[in-house]
């Protein structure tokens, strides 16, 4: 490239490493769904688990009373999946501008070709 010391295959192959590693974030954002523990699961222990003092249904067990943690998780969860999604949204969004900036240089030095070709022309016909 005139002017220009990157190398336009390089923009694009880390456009094309980026959105790799975005659509990773997507499959990982996406298999994180379904995996919250409900803190009740409605009718668990005596007279359907009267919240806070009988037994829930979790995934810490029936008999073993920890909403709090349940609940604890689905926010750790719910944090982690905002998390992947941000990072899903931003490597895409870095991917496509990479692609954005080769497209630009490309132009600039198709740009920078036909001025010099011009000046070129110019020059022979004095």
């Amino acid at each position: 490239m005139i002017g220009f010391e990157t190398d336009l295959q390089d923009l694009r192959d880390s456009a094309g490493a980026l959105q790799d590693a975005a659509d990773a974030a997507a499959t990982a954002s996406n298999g994180l769904r379904g995996t919250d523990v409900p803190v009740s699961g409605g009718g668990s222990g005596l007279f359907g688990g009267i919240a806070g003092m009988l037994p829930v249904d979790n995934a810490f067990g029936r008999s073993l009373g920890m909403p709090s943690v349940a609940a604890a998780y689905d926010d750790h969860l719910a944090k982690i999946q905002k998390l992947v999604a941000q990072l899903h949204r931003t490597t895409a969004d870095t991917s496509h501008a990479l692609l954005r900036v080769a497209d630009l240089y490309e132009q600039a030095d198709e740009d920078s070709k036909q001025h010099v070709n011009r000046a070129a022309a110019g020059l022979e016909g004095n």
